[in-house]
């Protein structure tokens, strides 16, 4: 999986050590450290990293051991960036070291370490191996910071390999933690991450929107890095959508933002996506000029990430070969898609595999080999259909756990954006028509519009109905929903003879919170209490909001123990809000009331019993659970 480089590309490894130490000698070397944590000091170069490592090592007092384990766990990555090999050696021994001193937190920081140098050597699988190892031993550590950039770590991985789901969850997850730790530069890119996620999916003004909050975040002259990095994933999104013009704008100002910086890697990978670009203006003279420099600069690259230049090699390849055939030189072109294979199989992405397919077909249909192209445009047309259900299947996982409940608001322009995106397959299985028999193309593309015809009827009416059935403000179940769900567990569990319990939520005093900081004060509040509760419910539990801030909570297979312990969990979860975002901080609590269901009883029996217990709470002064008899 390519490295990506960030402006505070080694937080990751200092998430614990300020903490760790103590905070007022030598005020020096911790003050360095906290900085490092922040990720208020940038590093664009190997300079960079050796020049903090020497400040580290200077600042150092005699015979501290505390800090010097500290500039350990710093050293793994500072002193080993472009030596990836030595940088395993030395966390081997140092993991050693620290699982016998039961160290988690250094557990921690070495598996994040080893986790980029892996990379760099286009081993995926021990690196993906490592992040695991990282978020487990942070986990286990319970230092927030840790486990956030682990939890982010988990996320780039699964949003590379397409399964977007899990992604968000661990960025929502890294996001709420980030934000609890006010780190800006952890927080904006937990942005560009989901919003990277997004336009994967398909969900390019979702994305757009994203990139749109982080650009203006970056405005001060030190993050001209990220407002690139920005400009490089709208870039992205346009191009997708079909809209070369705009992304080629959107390139060019990045490549000029990564002249200034003296990145030559972004550099390079610009002037690869600038070819597919050209390719879709059908401007082939100039793609043709930036494939040339693009491949002298990946065959002279000295940088050690060998996975970004082997992903780099094989989108470039594969770019090529599409300019080729339009030139109609089906040869080269084809040996052009081989030399993609290669490189891009390191990683086997599924969505560079797709296109693979597709370029293939193309490129043997050019050579006059029919019965080739036939069988790789079925490969192409069986891994579409597949990834097209799997979004499909995605989406509306996604909907249950996305943080955002306002961007519920945009998913019509979502619909737009998908079709979109099929009219580009269609359009590129036209072009593909002229080197193929007349009748395979027929059959093939009415079997592609059919299926997309059918997908989009299909995603179009379970969109309305999760609308239908959705808060518009906090993006949880509304009245309709919940009770449909309470009233659905309440049945099956009178089946299966197993526990069933409810909560009822009432946020204390909230009209006050209008009166005194606002309605949008309000809004905000009601929607950060839904995503805290959100995250600390089970699978397997409902929650959704019955009035104005009211809210219902299904407990299945719960005994009233189970569901008071619950309720106390959320309780505390929710006095530990606080409220950032208007003029005047302030936090919010609750109080809660607790009914198991009784064997043959109604549900509104249940509920108001529930109901009566919540009242209890209330007179006993808020901000209290109590239970219904």
């Amino acid at each position: 999986m390519p490295i990506k480089p960030y402006l505070c590309f080694f937080c990751l490894f200092y998430g614990s050590f300020y903490s760790a130490g103590a905070q007022a000698q030598p005020q020096q070397f911790d003050a360095l450290v906290k900085q490092i944590e922040r990720g208020e000091r940038p590093f664009f170069s190997i300079a960079d990293y050796q020049q903090a490592l020497l400040e580290l090592e200077t600042a150092l007092p005699a015979n501290d051991t505390k800090r010097g384990s500290m500039l350990d766990r710093l050293r793994c990555t500072l002193a080993y960036f472009d030596k990836p090999e030595q940088g395993i050696s030395f966390s081997d021994e140092k993991l050693s070291l620290a699982k016998k001193n039961q160290d988690h937190e250094a557990l921690a920081d070495y598996y994040g370490c080893r986790y980029y140098l892996y990379s760099q050597l286009g081993q995926t699988q021990l690196a993906e191996q490592n992040a695991q190892l990282s978020y487990e031993a942070a986990s286990t550590s319970e230092n927030p910071l840790s486990i956030a950039i682990s939890l982010s770590l988990l996320g780039d991985i699964a949003s590379y390999r397409g399964h977007y789901p899990d992604a968000m969850q661990h960025y929502v997850s890294a996001y709420q933690l980030q934000l609890s730790l006010g780190y800006k530069p952890y927080i904006s890119d937990l942005v560009l991450a989901i919003a990277a996620t997004y336009r994967r999916m398909g969900l390019y003004q979702d994305a757009l929107d994203y990139l749109a909050q982080a650009e203006q975040e970056f405005t001060a002259p030190h993050e001209q890095f990220r407002l690139a990095m920005i400009l490089n994933e709208k870039a992205f999104s346009y191009a997708e959508m079909n809209q070369p013009q705009q992304a080629l704008e959107l390139f060019e100002q990045a490549l000029q933002a990564y002249k200034q910086l003296n990145e030559p890697l972004w550099q390079t990978s610009i002037k690869v996506n600038l070819v597919w670009v050209y390719n879709l203006l059908q401007q082939y003279d100039n793609a043709l000029a930036y494939s040339q420099q693009a491949l002298d600069e990946l065959n002279s690259s000295t940088v050690p990430d060998e996975s970004s230049l082997a992903t780099y090699k094989g989108l470039l390849a594969l770019y090529h070969g599409e300019t080729l055939i339009a030139l109609q030189q089906p040869e080269d072109a084809l040996h052009q898609v081989t030399l993609a294979e290669q490189h891009l199989s390191i990683d086997d992405n599924p969505r560079y595999r797709l296109m693979l397919y597709k370029v293939k077909a193309e490129a043997l249909a050019a050579t006059g080999d029919m019965p080739a192209a036939y069988q790789m445009l079925q490969h192409y047309l069986s891994s579409n259909q597949q990834q097209q259900q799997q979004a499909k299947e995605q989406q509306s996982n996604l909907l249950r756990i996305q943080f955002d409940s306002a961007r519920q608001q945009e998913r019509n322009q979502q619909l737009a954006a998908e079709k979109t995106l099929m009219q580009q397959h269609v359009s590129t299985l036209q072009l593909a028509q002229r080197w193929q028999y007349a009748a395979l193309s027929l059959i093939a593309l009415l079997l592609l519009i059919l299926f997309t015809a059918a997908l989009s009827l299909k995603r179009r009416n379970r969109r309305l109905h999760n609308l239908a059935m959705t808060d518009e403000l906090t993006g949880i179940a509304n009245r309709r929903r919940i009770m449909l769900l309470a009233e659905q567990e309440r049945v099956k569990a009178l089946d299966t003879t197993l526990p069933l319990s409810f909560l009822i939520l009432d946020l204390d005093h909230f009209k006050q919170v209008n009166d005194r900081y606002g309605h949008e004060a309000g809004d905000l509040a009601l929607q950060q209490f839904s995503v805290t509760v959100s995250s600390l419910l089970r699978e397997q539990d409902h929650f959704g909001r019955t009035g104005g801030e009211e809210f219902l909570i299904v407990l299945p297979d719960t005994e009233l123990i189970q569901a008071e312990v619950i309720a106390e969990r959320l309780r505390h979860a929710v006095a530990a809000i606080n409220i950032s975002d208007s003029k005047k901080p302030f936090s919010i609590t609750c109080s809660l009331g607790i009914a198991q269901n009784r064997p043959d009883e109604a549900l509104n029996i249940t509920l108001g019993r529930a109901d009566d217990a919540l009242y209890q709470a209330k007179a006993e002064g808020r901000n209290k659970s109590s239970t219904g008899q």
